[in-house]
């Protein structure tokens, strides 16, 4: 006898086997036998048989996880798609799946009125996620709008604004709230009107906590107010003539904001009041890009924000080439620079990093950082895109685009006015080198940068040309005319990682045992002095050890770390 109790039957198998048999005995000698009776008995049978398989099935080993296991298995599917597939598995994943409200939460109204219909039955109470795209069915609008109290995450992508008033007006508890390229026009090119100037939109999401909006008019952001906001991310493109009040008076409705995200485009300053800066004592990170646009237009609105707090400060300028002629002043004026230097940083900066990147035919990015002895950063950054430029008629040569942010660049560094307390200067370059012409004047501001430094721990000097760092100890006519001899300050360790790609550049391994020298001689040696190149001349880490106490000099490709 099967010692196995089937659950909820109180029968071994073999006694439910049995009992079957007996059961077909009677019926097929019974006076009473009818093709009912049968069919009763093969459908007995049949269930019968799926209760032995799906007991069977219980006794798999997959299957004895314990229930509260199982049910967390969602929690590592990223689609729908496979939440249908692991409640198809078998029964018992079924019944337990089924259960599990969470994971049915995600709703796609565009999927219709059935499926949304079973879903909403199958997440119960559960917290909602509901992405409406394009033109969503009246009827599955109409199906959340009792569940409305239950929507904590709402994305709206591609749809028309009457509908985002409808949703609106569900008066969701939203914590999470998406809204991706609204249609602004109708089929004539028509704007088409929000709402009346009064109506705010989503006014009862007190406990909204992020919002991502991707417009492309900038004043529909005045349409919101969310004052318990952590997180906004802007991406705009007005084209048009708008005014950047509307994003400051929506960051000063929002004064918990955490962390900001914002990429905008040809707006002014008209509007602004001059005195007007927006404070955000809890922003820890954040991030403004300004496109097509006088590329100091990020620093104006830059100085109207105050984030005494934050992180991570970012501003870039973005433009294409055929404005490069227009907007030579890259980085921020030093009355811009030293404002915005006392909104962002309380501390002195200790570390400053210059990177310019021109190996890529369309592109030059730039970034400079300054990080202070907090960790707190501000992060500088300039974009050229001439993709699909005719080269031969570019306002400026691209080799002197590189230079032209380089010796800005430089400018901006030495106008810090923290800079003396700078400690570690890293300098990366991937561009042309300078035309003859351009490169006494980078010398020049390579000297005026070094006489405001005061000592540093460290400089790295990165696949940049030695030449406008080393003139003073190159015996060449371009540097003849240099102002003023260009003096090192003291440096504790020195490091130059540089591709060494011809004879010419051979003079600079000469000029470089000279500056070793020279700091030795002043009585302010380098303690260490670190050079990757392709190309070493033989001797170079013996001579160098005269003057330097620790020298590592290998012969390879350099690396930025």
């Amino acid at each position: 006898m099967d010692t196995h109790t089937y659950p909820g039957r109180g029968l071994s198998v073999s006694q439910l086997i049995f009992a079957l048999n007996e059961e077909l005995k009677r019926v097929a000698y019974s006076p009473l036998f009818t093709l009912e009776a049968v069919s009763q008995l093969d459908w007995d049978g049949s269930t019968a048989l799926a209760s032995i398989r799906e007991w069977r099935n219980s006794l798999v080993r997959v299957n004895r996880i314990p229930i509260d296991i199982l049910s967390l298995i969602p929690t590592h599917l990223t689609s729908q798609k496979d939440h249908f597939h692991a409640a198809s598995v078998c029964r018992h994943w079924r019944g337990v799946l089924l259960n599990h409200g969470a994971m049915w939460s995600q709703l796609f109204l565009g999927k219709g009125e059935e499926c949304v219909s079973t879903l909403l039955e199958r997440a119960k109470g559960s917290v909602l996620d509901v992405v409406a795209y394009g033109d969503p069915p009246v009827g599955t609008v109409t199906l959340i709008s009792s569940r409305a109290q239950q929507i904590r995450h709402l994305e709206l992508r591609h749809i028309r604004w009457q509908d985002i008033t409808t949703f609106s007006e569900l008066k969701p508890l939203l914590r999470t709230l998406k809204i991706i390229s609204p249609e602004t026009t109708n089929l004539h090119g028509q704007p088409i009107i929000l709402a009346p100037p009064s109506l705010t939109l989503f006014s009862g999401s007190i406990s909204l906590e992020q919002f991502v909006f991707c417009s492309w008019r900038l004043p529909l952001l005045n349409h919101f107010s969310f004052p318990n906001l952590t997180t906004f991310e802007l991406l705009s493109d007005p084209s048009g003539n708008y005014s950047a009040l509307h994003l400051l008076d929506f960051l000063k409705d929002s004064p918990t904001l955490q962390m900001v995200e914002v990429r905008i485009s040809e707006v002014w300053m008209q509007d602004v009041p001059q005195e007007m800066v927006v404070v955000l004592p809890n922003a820890e990170t954040f991030s403004l890009r300004v496109a097509d646009g006088p590329t100091t237009r990020v620093y104006d609105i830059g100085t109207h924000i105050s984030c005494p707090s934050a992180r991570q400060m970012a501003l870039k300028c973005e433009i294409d080439d055929s404005d490069m002629g227009l907007y030579l002043a890259i980085f921020p004026t030093p009355v811009l620079w030293d404002t915005i230097v006392h909104q962002h940083m309380a501390n002195p900066i200790e570390e400053v990093t210059l990177e310019i990147d021109g190996s890529d035919d369309d592109n030059i990015r730039s970034f400079l950082t300054f990080q202070t002895s907090d960790a707190t950063t501000v992060r500088l950054g300039f974009d050229i895109d001439d993709t699909g430029a005719d080269r031969d008629e570019l306002n400026m040569p691209r080799d002197e685009m590189g230079w032209e942010i380089f010796s800005q660049a430089l400018t901006t560094i030495r106008d810090h006015p923290l800079i003396s307390h700078v400690k570690r200067l890293r300098i990366k370059y991937r561009a042309a080198a300078p035309h003859t012409f351009g490169m006494l004047a980078v010398a020049d501001k390579v000297q005026g940068l070094f006489d405001s430094l005061g000592p540093l721990d460290q400089l790295t000097i990165c696949g940049c040309d030695l030449h406008v760092f080393l003139a003073t100890f190159l015996d060449d006519p371009v540097f003849y005319d240099l102002e003023q001899p260009i003096v090192f300050p003291q440096i504790r360790e020195l490091a130059i990682l540089h591709p060494l790609m011809d004879d010419d550049e051979m003079e600079c391994m000469d000029a470089i045992k000279e500056l070793a020298m020279s700091q030795y001689m002043l009585g302010v040696p380098f303690e260490r002095v670190t050079v990757r190149m392709w190309s070493l001349p033989d001797g170079m880490a013996e001579e160098l050890g005269q003057w330097v106490a620790t020298v590592d000099c290998c012969q390879e490709w350099y690396r930025e770390e």
